[in-house]
């Protein structure tokens, strides 16, 4: 399952609102997409237009999503018993780079 997220760039003077559609605080300064799943495996999607605190937090709701996608796989790899070593590897190769962005 891949969530994605998207930032992109607009024309002030035609595309946006005066506000961030998701604090309604501050000037936007990104459009967004954002797709997601829920439960049932139904596709979220979400668009608009946000700050760069918004962004931010979206981009953190992104790396939740993939800690909960990551930490299901690991359930079922304990389940199979194969040799993690590489997958593990892999892991804390992305976690790390996660990490020093935050």
């Amino acid at each position: 399952m891949h969530h994605s997220l998207l930032f992109s760039t607009f024309v002030l003077s035609r595309d946006a609102p005066s506000l961030c559609g998701t604090c309604r605080m501050l000037p936007p300064v990104f459009h967004y997409e954002f797709c997601s799943y829920d439960h049932e495996q139904e596709l979220l999607f979400q668009d608009g237009f946000c700050c760069e605190a918004c962004a931010t937090r979206l981009l953190k709701a992104l790396e939740c999503e993939q800690s909960m996608d990551w930490a299901e796989e690991e359930v079922a790899l304990d389940a199979d018993e194969p040799d993690k070593s590489e997958v593990r590897k892999r892991r804390a190769l992305w976690r790390s780079l996660l990490a020093r962005s935050n």
